[in-house]
C-alpha cells in the first residue's frame, strides 16, 4: 500500500471539507434550513481515521503472529534443552553405575585368576572385566573369602555388569537424540527471533509512517463528525418541513398511545405489518407522512441542541454532558429520567427494534454486562448520544450491542422489565467507550483449532471492499473441512445463521466479552448450552460469504470487534480508544503531567490531584519514569525485555492510563509505596493484581488508572 499517496489523498480531502463545510449553530427548535448540505463524498472519506486504526491493528496483528510463533518456539527450545540436560545427566549417572558394576566384576575375575578358580567367561569377557581394575590386583587380601564368594557371584555379577553397560549405552543414545532435538529447537527459535527482529523493524517503520497521518486524520475526523451531525440535522429539518406541509399540528403524546383510537384524519403507522403505538400517519398526495407527538419532536429538537457539547463523566450540563445527562435533558420537562441507565429500563415501555422511531431512548449493553450506554434515536440507524470515545455529544451509529428501545410517551411498561445486573466490568464500556484493556487470565484460553490443523490466514484489520465494515473484523484460520472447532474458553452458546457466516456460533463469556466462530460446516452445540474451554462446538466449513474452507474467528468487547491475536497469545488484549490504536494516540489528544510525561486527559487530571496529595505528605513531587508509551517504544522495549514487557499493542501504557513510578514507590513496603496503596484508589489509580508481591510479575512501580471515584 502506498502510504504517501494515501496521506496526500487525506490532506486533499481535509482541504476540500474545510473549504465547503459551513456548520450552522444548533437552535433549540431547529427550523427548515436552506444551507448547503455536506458533499456527497463525505461518506467516502469518513473511514479515514478508522482506516488508520485498521491498518495499525493489521500491523499489530502481524507482529503478534510473529511473536506468538517465536514465544512458542522459545518455550519448545527451553523444554528441549531441559530434556536434553536431564537425559545427559541420567546418562552420566548410568555410565558411572555401569563402570562401577564393571569394576566389581573385574575384581571378582582378578581374584578368580589369582586363585586359579575356573571361570565360565571366555577370554575376551575376562579381559573386558579386568581392564578397569588391573592396577588393583594386589589389593586382594583375603584369599579364602574370595574363593568362597567367587563360586556363587561371578556369573551373576557379569550379567549385572553387562545389563548396566547396555542401559548406559541406551541412555547415551537417548541423550544424544535429545541434544540434537534441543539444538534444532534452539536453531528454530534463533531463526524466529531474527524474524521477530525484522517484524519489529517493519512495524516500527510502518507505525512511524502512520504517526505522520494521525494528526491530519484526527482533524479530518472532527470535520467529518461535524458533517455527519449536520447531515442528520438537515434530514430532521426536512422531516419537520414535510410535516408542516400536511398542516397537521403534532398532537400530544397521550392521544397517540393507542393506534386503534387515533384522532380523526390520522391513521396508524405500520412497520412490517404491525401498527406502531405512539406514532401516527397521514396520506398527502399519495405519500405517507409520519406524525410524531409534540413531546417526541421536542425531545429530538433538544437533543440536537446539545450536539457538539463536550463530554464529561456523569456530567449533566450546561457545559458538559455524560450519556445519561444528555438523554435526560432531551426528555425534560416531559419526564425526568432516573440517575442510572439500569433504572431507566424498568420505567418506560420497550418497543420492538423494527419499530424504533426518532426520540426513542436506546439503551446499550448485554445480559452478562449490564446496561452501559443510552442515546436518543434518529432515523437511518443513528442516534444522538454523549460519546466518551469522541469526547462530545454527537450523531453516531446505533451500536451492535443495542439492548432495548424505550418510548417515554407510552409511559410505564405493561409488563415488568427487569434490567440485567451490572458487573464490575460494565464501567469499562460506559458511554460508547470501548474498554482499553481486558484481562482473561494468562493461559486461560485455548486456540480454536487443534495444533497442526490450520494455517494463519487473513488478519484482523485488513482493508477491503468484500467486507461491509471496510475491514476484516476477525482472524481467519484456513483448515480442512471437518476440522474440529473448539471454544477458546467457557461461556454460553448462541447459534445463528446470518447470510455472511452461514453457520455461526456466538459464545458469551460474560462481562462484555464474546467470541464468534463463522462459516461452520457443522454445529455441535445448541442455544443456551454452557461450554468449557477446548470443548468442540462445530467443524470448519465454507458456508456463507467465504472464498474457501476456513474458520473466521472474532473477539468482541462490548459489541465491538477487536484483534483476537493478542488474546490468543497472552490471554489479554487492548483495543481502541477515541478512534486510535494502542500506542498511536496523537499528542493533541493527551495531557501533560510534567517532565515530558503524557497521559489520557482524565487520567492526567486524577494523577495531578494525587501528585498534589503526595507532595503534601512527603514534601517532594511524585517520581515518574514512564507514562504514555508509543507503539514504537513498546516494540523497542519488547525486543530488549521480552520476558517482562507486554506484547506490543496490549500495554496500558499505550492507552495513556499507566505510569511507572520511582522514589521509593518502586519497592514494596516502603512508606511511599504504602502511601500509594492506601490513597491512590481515592484518585482512581490502582496497583493491578498481577503486579502485587507474589503476583505473576512483581512490579511495585506500575500503577494504572481505573474507575474514578465519581463514577
Amino acid at each position: 500500500m502506498e502510504l504517501g499517496r494515501r496521506r496526500g489523498l487525506r490532506f486533499a480531502a481535509l482541504g476540500t471539507l474545510l473549504a465547503v463545510i459551513g456548520l450552522p449553530a444548533y437552535a433549540d427548535d431547529p427550523s427548515p434550513s436552506t444551507s448547503q448540505p455536506p458533499p456527497a463524498s463525505v461518506t467516502d472519506v469518513n473511514r479515514s481515521l478508522e482506516q488508520l486504526q485498521a491498518e495499525a491493528a493489521a500491523v499489530q496483528a502481524d507482529f503478534a503472529k510473529a511473536t506468538i510463533a517465536y514465544t512458542k518456539a522459545l518455550k519448545d527450545a527451553q523444554a528441549a534443552e531441559a530434556a536434553a540436560k536431564k537425559a545427559e545427566s541420567t546418562a552420566t549417572t548410568s555410565r558411572g553405575k555401569a563402570d562401577e558394576e564393571r569394576r566389581r566384576l573385574g575384581v571378582l575375575t582378578a581374584q578368580a585368576y589369582q586363585l586359579g578358580i575356573p571361570t565360565v567367561m571366555g577370554t575376551e569377557s575376562m579381559l573386558w572385566s579386568l581392564a578397569p581394575v588391573a592396577e588393583n590386583l594386589q589389593e586382594i587380601a583375603d584369599r579364602q573369602t574370595a574363593i568362597t564368594q567367587l563360586g556363587s557371584t561371578q556369573v551373576a555379577q557379569y550379567r549385572t555388569a553387562m545389563a548396566a553397560e547396555s542401559e548406559s549405552n541406551r541412555l547415551k543414545g537417548e541423550a544424544a537424540a535429545k541434544r540434537a532435538a534441543a539444538n534444532q529447537a534452539a536453531a528454530k527459535a534463533q531463526e524466529l527471533s531474527k524474524q521477530v527482529q525484522q517484524q519489529a523493524a517493519d512495524a516500527t517503520a510502518s507505525m512511524a509512517n502512520q504517526a505522520a497521518d494521525l494528526d491530519v486524520a484526527s482533524a479530518l475526523s472532527q470535520q467529518l463528525q461535524k458533517a455527519r451531525n449536520q447531515q442528520a440535522l438537515s434530514r430532521w429539518q426536512a422531516y419537520l418541513t414535510e410535516l408542516t406541509t400536511t398542516k397537521i399540528t403534532p398532537p400530544a403524546a397521550a392521544v397517540l398511545k393507542n393506534p386503534n383510537k387515533l384522532p380523526a384524519g390520522l391513521a396508524p403507522l405500520t412497520r412490517r405489518g404491525a401498527a406502531v403505538p405512539g406514532v401516527a400517519s397521514v396520506a398527502v398526495a399519495g405519500r405517507t407522512v409520519r406524525v410524531m407527538s409534540a413531546e417526541a419532536i421536542r425531545a429530538v429538537n433538544q437533543a440536537f441542541s446539545l450536539v457538539g457539547k463536550p463530554y464529561g463523566v456523569a456530567a449533566t450540563g450546561p457545559d458538559k454532558y455524560g450519556c445519561l445527562g444528555a438523554a435526560r435533558v432531551a426528555w425534560e420537562p416531559y419526564t425526568t429520567l432516573p440517575n442510572l441507565v439500569s433504572k431507566v429500563y424498568p420505567d418506560y415501555q420497550a418497543v420492538p427494534n423494527a419499530q424504533i422511531e426518532p426520540g426513542d431512548l436506546l439503551v446499550m449493553g448485554s445480559k452478562s454486562l449490564g446496561l452501559v450506554h443510552i442515546g436518543v434515536a434518529l432515523d437511518n440507524g443513528e442516534m444522538i448520544a454523549a460519546d466518551e470515545a469522541k469526547g462530545a455529544v454527537v450523531v453516531t451509529t446505533v451500536p451492535d450491542n443495542l439492548y432495548a428501545a424505550l418510548r417515554p410517551t407510552l409511559g410505564a411498561p405493561a409488563k415488568p422489565q427487569v434490567p440485567p445486573a451490572a458487573t464490575s466490568d460494565a464501567y469499562a464500556f460506559r458511554c460508547g467507550n470501548t474498554a482499553t484493556s481486558y484481562d482473561v487470565g494468562t493461559g486461560a484460553w485455548t486456540w480454536p483449532l487443534p495444533d497442526g490443523t490450520y494455517e494463519i490466514g487473513t488478519p484482523f484489520g485488513q482493508s477491503g471492499s468484500m467486507w461491509s465494515t471496510g475491514f476484516h473484523t476477525g482472524q481467519d484460520f484456513p483448515a480442512a473441512i471437518g476440522t474440529p472447532v473448539r471454544a477458546v474458553t467457557s461461556g454460553v452458546v448462541r447459534v445463528e445463521h446470518p447470510a455472511w457466516a452461514g453457520n455461526l456460533v456466538r459464545i458469551d463469556h460474560g462481562n462484555g466479552l464474546e467470541t464468534l466462530y463463522a462459516h461452520l460446516s457443522r454445529v455441535d452445540v445448541t442455544d443456551g448450552q454452557q461450554v468449557t474451554a477446548g470443548q468442540q462446538i462445530g467443524a470448519v466449513g465454507s458456508e456463507g460469504n467465504s472464498t474457501g474452507p476456513h474458520l473466521h474467528f472474532e473477539v468482541r468487547l462490548g459489541g465491538d470487534p477487536v484483534n483476537p491475536m493478542p488474546f490468543l497469545a497472552t490471554g489479554s488484549a487492548s483495543t481502541g480508544w477515541g478512534g486510535y490504536s494502542n500506542g498511536m494516540i496523537p499528542a493533541g489528544k493527551l495531557c501533560a503531567i510534567g517532565g515530558g510525561q503524557m497521559l489520557r486527559c482524565d487520567a492526567a487530571a486524577a494523577y495531578l490531584q494525587m501528585a498534589g496529595a503526595y507532595r503534601a505528605q512527603f514534601g517532594k513531587s511524585l517520581c515518574i519514569t514512564d507514562s504514555y508509551r508509543s507503539y514504537t517504544a513498546q516494540v523497542d522495549l519488547y525486543q530488549r525485555k521480552p520476558s517482562l514487557a507486554a506484547l506490543p499493542g496490549t500495554s496500558n501504557h499505550g492507552w495513556g492510563v499507566a505510569v511507572d513510578l520511582c522514589g521509593g514507590i518502586d519497592k514494596y513496603n516502603t512508606p511511599q509505596y504504602l502511601w500509594m496503596k492506601a490513597h491512590a484508589g481515592n484518585y482512581g489509580w490502582l496497583h493491578p493484581g498481577w503486579a502485587e508481591q507474589g503476583g505473576n510479575r512483581e512490579e511495585p512501580w506500575h500503577w494504572e488508572f481505573g474507575k474514578p471515584p465519581s463514577a
